[in-house]
């Protein structure tokens, strides 16, 4: 009995071995693929969160300004006052459309992550006189 035992020892064979290889090869592409898109999006989410927070500061600033004196300046015109200094990333402009009533104050925020320019976030909202 033991010299059966010794003569049945044999390894994997070649096609096993190549079976084998391909699965895990597959499995590993697919684990860091996952890995990869989840980074991506965990970026673009965390880009996104401090456009609109920065959209929403936009907005405050807007709101603060004198309706009936200096609002009417910003009529029609869109500016776009650049960089913001602390987030050198992102861009911001800001438009308002005056009326003596009722005015729409809309800022947008862009930016860039590994040089490509996302969409715009653009907030909007209306403010009326006091």
């Amino acid at each position: 009995m033991s010299k059966k035992l010794l003569n049945d020892r044999g390894g994997f064979s070649l096609l096993e071995v190549l079976m084998a290889t391909t699965l895990f090869t597959f499995l590993v592409v697919g684990v860091l693929t996952m890995t990869t898109m989840g980074i991506k999006t965990n970026s673009y989410a965390q880009h996104h969160t401090k456009a609109v927070q920065l959209a929403e500061s936009g907005l405050e600033l807007l709101r603060r300004v004198n309706y009936v004196t200096e609002l009417p300046g910003f009529d029609g015109v869109v500016n776009d006052f650049g960089t913001i200094p602390q987030y050198p990333e992102y861009r911001r402009s800001f438009q308002v459309t005056y009326a003596a009533d009722i005015s729409t104050l809309q800022v947008t925020i862009t930016w860039r992550n590994q040089g490509i320019v996302s969409f715009p976030i653009v907030l909007t909202t209306q403010r009326a006189a006091l």
